[in-house]
Formats: structure tokens, C-alpha cells, sequence
């Protein structure tokens, strides 16, 4: 499979399932049952409560457009500069987008933040007794397991990402474990070594170990994904995903199993089918991929951070 068929599934497969599973976002499977009695397959089957109104059916949300963003910087530089994607997320936040998680509202406006992001992030976290490590940075694993190398491993290259706005170790591990299997599918066409992903999140936050067993072992119930108190936990996001990953064998599969089983579904397939999109590619993903708004803006990324993506080669 050429890199342009994985990087392009990989940002197609990121909007998609970010896009679908706003459908069900914040819902409990009983709520997805009354709503959607068939199941949630296409953006016009959409109820237009208050949440989802925010958004035009087919139109990704801060999942996607935080990773967008912060493509830009990274394809200019054909590198990692956290100064430069921090000032991106503040022009970013200064647009006043109606979707601000709590760590981005809290951290990015905060006096000095940008141009020293991961010391003014770290200190807001410890000022504000901010303990909930949340899944907002997840998708970010793609622009660090193109970039980790020898100089600067996985761990090293996820800990400088995540931090710029997430100062918990159980959003590093669970980022840097979702980085490893990018990095795994791009450059060697393989599934990645569970071991080696054990290692990597223990290393990092043991924490997030329970969860990675239960998607090696466990079914998808185990995970309790539509649980109020925890369905936004980063550590089940990554779990979620790699769950559906070793489950399900098609795109399409992934992608209507984790949008249909509720909680913070958005976050849950865009994660889930950014991978796959790595894994199976452009072309494999579901036909629905050609009813987002934004394709010209995902193209054009796609187009340009896969030349970036073959001089690493």
C-alpha cells in the first residue's frame, strides 16, 4: 500500500469517525436505541438536539480540527516544534470554536502559555487541581509516530506533544501507544508487537495497562463505554479503539460498532478509524467518507504531509 493511500485514510478515516459519531456522542445505548432504532449509518439520519445543532451533519469536530491545525506547522517545519503548534492552537481558540474541552479552555489561555507551553501547561494543571486525564489528545499519536525516530523516541516525542495541553502521564501512555501502532502500520506495513506496546505504556503510566489488556483479551461490553462518570477517560478511548481494531474486520465494522455503542463516541471512532485508515487505507473506507464536508482542506493535508512522509523513508 503507498504512503498516499495510508496518510489520506488515515485523516479521511479521522474525519470520518469523527464526523458519524457526533450522532451519538454523550448518549447511553439506550439512548442510541430510542433515537436511532436501526442504528446510526448516515449523517442524515441525525436528531438536531442541542449538541448536535452546533455542527452541519457531515462536519468533523475538535477531534479532527485540533489535528489539522496543528498539520500545518508540522508540514512546514517537516517536523515537531511545540512553540509553533502551541501558537496554532491559540489562534485556534481565539476563533472562540463552540467546542473547547475543558484543558483548552483552562490552559491555552493562560498569560505566557504558547510561547512556553509545556511549563505554563504543567503549572495550570497543578494550580487548577486538574486530575481528570481526558482523551482530547489522543489523536495526536498520528503526528507523533510519523515523527518519533531514534533521536527522539515515541515516549520522548509523545510526552513533548501531549504535555503542550494535557499534564498527565495517563494521556502520554495512551497517545504514545497509539503513536506506536501508526508508526507500526506506515513504515512497516505490520500490526504492532502487543509486547512492545505493553512495555511502552508501563514504562510511561501502568495505569493505563488494564485497559490495554482489556482490548487484548475482552469483549466490548467489558469496557462500559456509555458510563457518565468515565466515557471520556482517555485511557477506555485508546482501549475502544484498539479493541475494535483487533476485533472487527472491516472499516465499516469499526467504524458503525463504536458509534453505535455510545459515550464519547466522537473521539472513540475518529481515534479507531484514523488507524484503520493507516491499516487498510483510503480506498477500504466506508462510502459515507464521501459525504464530509472539508474533503478539498483534507485532501490538500493529505496530499502534502505524505511528500513529508516518503523523504523520511
Amino acid at each position: 500500500m503507498t504512503i498516499d493511500e495510508k496518510i489520506k485514510g488515515a485523516l479521511y478515516g479521522m474525519a470520518l469517525g469523527d464526523a458519524l459519531g457526533l450522532g451519538t456522542e454523550f448518549m447511553t445505548r439506550q439512548e442510541i436505541k430510542s433515537y436511532y432504532p436501526e442504528g446510526l449509518t448516515s449523517f442524515n439520519q441525525f436528531i438536531r438536539d442541542m449538541h448536535r445543532s452546533m455542527h452541519t451533519p457531515g462536519s468533523w469536530t475538535n477531534d479532527t480540527e485540533v489535528i489539522l491545525r496543528i498539520l500545518e506547522p508540522v508540514i512546514e517545519d517537516e517536523g515537531v516544534d511545540i512553540v509553533k503548534i502551541a501558537h496554532k492552537l491559540l489562534e485556534w481558540y481565539k476563533e472562540a470554536p463552540n467546542d473547547l474541552e475543558a484543558p483548552y479552555r483552562i490552559v491555552i489561555p493562560t498569560e505566557g502559555w504558547a510561547d512556553n507551553p509545556i511549563v505554563i501547561s504543567h503549572r495550570t494543571w497543578r494550580s487548577n487541581k486538574m486530575l481528570d486525564a481526558s482523551n482530547e489528545a489522543l489523536n495526536r499519536a498520528l503526528i507523533i509516530g510519523i515523527f518519533a525516530d531514534e533521536e527522539t523516541p515515541i515516549s520522548e516525542l509523545a510526552r513533548r506533544v501531549v504535555n503542550i495541553t494535557h499534564d498527565d502521564t495517563r494521556c502520554v501512555a495512551t497517545t504514545a501507544v497509539a503513536a506506536f501502532y501508526v508508526n507500526s502500520y506506515l513504515y512497516n506495513d505490520q500490526e504492532p508487537d502487543f509486547t512492545r506496546m505493553w512495555d511502552l505504556c508501563r514504562n510511561i503510566d501502568d495505569r493505563a495497562l488494564y485497559f490495554l489488556r482489556m482490548a487484548h483479551e475482552g469483549k466490548l461490553e467489558d469496557f462500559n463505554i456509555d458510563d457518565e462518570e468515565t466515557w471520556w477517560y482517555t485511557r477506555k478511548s485508546l482501549g475502544v479503539a484498539l479493541w475494535a481494531l483487533w476485533n472487527c474486520k472491516t472499516p465499516e465494522e469499526i467504524l458503525y460498532s463504536l458509534v453505535n455503542a455510545g459515550g464519547d463516541s466522537d473521539t472513540n471512532a475518529s481515534l479507531a478509524m484514523m488507524l484503520a485508515g493507516l491499516k487498510f487505507g483510503y480506498e477500504a473506507l466506508p462510502p459515507l467518507k464521501e459525504q464530509i464536508n472539508g474533503k478539498e482542506r483534507l485532501d490538500d493535508i493529505a496530499s502534502r504531509l505524505s511528500e513529508v512522509v516518503k523523504k523520511r523513508l
